[in-house]
């Protein structure tokens, strides 16, 4: 399992499959091979799931002008924008303002990033370890069922783990090189990652930093001084440089900036998107209704709440979407980092892909409420260990006891997927364990490395299994595998067919006879999302995401209304003096059943 290092010949171009010079001969082909298997996983179907529907609409109508692309506005007419950055959506609205509304335009972007990921990832595990560590690291990257489901979606979370990959390898092309200009390069594509995901971003930054500032070997300590603080420099102007231009704009020509209560993307971004989502109490209000919250056994599986820290990572949807191989990354961490030279690009390495597992593990542990697919971002630093772990395996294979080790270990991640799969059907969980098992005890039976392949098959049965399932049923980011039949009617049922209903109603709306400006308007720009994206016409929303931005104003509807230009409004019960306003003054129609307490009320011509 040594590289091959012979010199060859310089490959034309047309020769994209020879591995470099310095490589061995099966490196790229069998990461192109890699490569292809995940843009399958990632590509299958695609268009058929549901979509994330409110940052579908926001593309569709970033889409439609260059004004409402460079503001991120949420609707046709600029009125509210998203209430995140909008630097993921961009490259999606772009996909659609080129290839038309089409679902699978929203989503080829994210299965490119994801194919990206996986070459990246293979660069930068490579520069500070092995071909071998690196191959190992895209072929569990590739299996991880939470970046299947995550790459198949339009969330903005396949651009973050791309970028932030990308800052990683050039912070290690720094560690192994000294070269200053690569931490520049790192400050922007964490810049850039801050685009699309805000403060998440940030978590990596200091982890960089250490890494550079203790590994550097071809560096003097001022040179590596100045290296790290270029890198925070350049991370902070890119992270700040969008929020800051359009955040001069006069108010009355951007959209309001949704999540803030005085029109700031600062306060959206560092209040609304971060501090407020890191307490127990944090939820999304009226919009909650999408997540099915009126039905208990919904929102456990689509949401995990601060009930349960547990299953944010190791248990339940969390623990089948990234936990199967998280406790073998751990003991790889201990490992790889025992008594390890400070001046070693192995321990850049350790220090890198070790505190990127550690600082989102704390992250995802610690905050109240998490998505299930916020975990795919550890799925690089899981590989990137696991890879430099079998290295270490193959290298100390021949010591008494390694290999006894090793099959403990694969036996116990086999124990705990087979935990995981408990959701799985039994014939399906028993198969799936009882091969893994089988290749345990093979492997006692063949002598030093040589076991490596055997075990590697074993642990990687549940997850691959797990993927499998995934790109079988359909699913997308917001779905675990094996969730359960009333989440799985909420991501599949209610949201796929809600873009269908969406458009049959405005096509009724618009055919009925009051004539309004706004033949529908709604509460939050959640309710909002499938008619935009079905039609891709102006549905004024009120209260923003959540209900709790202060536009419009109860004035403004009473004006809107009072003047008939306002027919239909869709509402989910709150507490909000502008839904009491409509419930006050315009009619009530009997239950739609469209959602979970969702409410009609006709405010049009009578």
């Amino acid at each position: 399992m040594t590289a091959d290092t012979s010199v060859r010949p310089a490959a034309s171009r047309w020769q994209f499959w020879r591995s470099p010079q310095g490589q061995p001969a099966w490196a790229r082909p069998a990461l192109l091979a890699v490569a292809a298997v995940t843009a399958v996983l990632y590509g299958w179907g695609i268009g058929s799931e549901a979509p994330h529907l409110y940052y579908a609409a926001a593309v569709r109508s970033m889409s439609m002008s260059w004004h409402n692309f460079f503001f991120a506005a949420f609707d046709p007419d600029a009125t509210i924008g998203l209430d995140k950055l909008p630097g993921a959506f961009w490259v999606q609205s772009l996909s659609v303002r080129i290839f038309g509304p089409h679902l699978w335009a929203y989503l080829l972007p994210q299965v490119i990033a994801g194919v990206l990921t996986i070459l990246v990832l293979y660069r930068a595990v490579r520069r500070l370890s092995s071909p071998v560590a690196a191959m190992v690291a895209v072929l569990v990257a590739a299996l991880a069922p939470a970046t299947v489901a995550l790459n198949r979606g339009n969330v903005a979370d396949t651009l973050l783990v791309l970028l932030l990959v990308l800052a990683a390898d050039q912070a290690a092309a720094a560690i192994e090189s000294g070269r200053t200009r690569n931490m520049a390069y790192a400050g922007v594509f964490v810049g850039l990652a801050f685009q699309a995901k805000m403060v998440q971003a940030w978590i990596v930054v200091p982890v960089i930093a250490i890494a550079v500032l203790v590994c550097a070997p071809r560096a003097r300590l001022r040179q590596r001084v100045t290296a790290t603080v270029l890198f925070g420099v350049v991370a902070l102007t890119i992270s700040l440089a969008w929020m800051s231009v359009v955040s001069l704009v006069p108010d009355r020509d951007r959209p309001y900036a949704d999540g803030s209560q005085d029109n700031s993307l600062f306060e959206q971004v560092f209040v609304y998107n971060a501090a407020s989502r890191a307490n127990d109490s944090f939820s999304v209000g009226a919009a909650n209704f999408s997540t099915g919250k009126s039905q208990a056994g919904y929102r456990a599986e689509l949401v995990l709440g601060p009930e349960s820290r547990f299953d944010h990572v190791f248990g339940g949807g969390g623990g089948r979407e990234i936990g199967w191989l998280v406790p073998l990354a751990l003991l790889g961490l201990i490992v790889l980092a025992w008594r390890r030279p400070r001046v070693d690009p192995g321990t850049g390495a350790v220090l890198l892909w070790g505190g990127w597992l550690l600082v989102h593990l704390a992250a995802f542990l610690i905050v109240g409420t998490v998505n299930p697919y916020y975990l795919a971002v550890l799925t690089p630093s899981i590989a990137a260990l696991i890879g430099m772990g079998v290295v270490a395996f193959v290298r100390s294979a021949h010591v008494r006891g390694v290999r006894s080790i090793g099959i403990v270990a694969a036996v116990a991640t086999v124990a705990y997927g087979g935990w995981l799969l408990g959701a799985a059907s039994s014939e399906l969980r028993w198969v799936t364990v009882g091969v893994a098992l089988i290749c345990c005890v093979a492997a006692l039976f063949v002598r030093g490395a040589r076991a490596l392949p055997v075990l590697l098959v074993a642990v990687l049965a549940a997850p691959a299994v797990a993927s499998a399932s995934v790109v079988a049923d359909d699913y997308g980011p917001l779905d675990t595998p094996f969730e359960s039949a009333q989440a799985r009617q909420v991501t599949q049922g209610f949201l796929a067919g809600s873009v269908d209903q969406a458009a049959g109603l405005m096509d009724k709306l618009r055919k009925s006879p009051g004539g309004e400006r706004y033949p529908l308007m709604t509460y939050t720009t959640v309710l909002a999302s499938p008619f935009i994206l079905a039609t891709g016409t102006q549905i004024p929303s009120i209260g923003g995401f959540t209900g709790r931005s202060p536009v419009p104003t109860t004035a403004d509807i009473a004006r809107m209304i009072e003047s008939n230009q306002v027919g239909l409004v869709l509402i989910a019960p709150a507490e909000d003096d502008r839904v009491t306003w409509i419930t006050r003054h315009c009619k009530k129609l009997p239950d739609t059943g469209d959602g979970p307490g969702l409410l009609a009320y006709y405010c049009g011509r009578r």
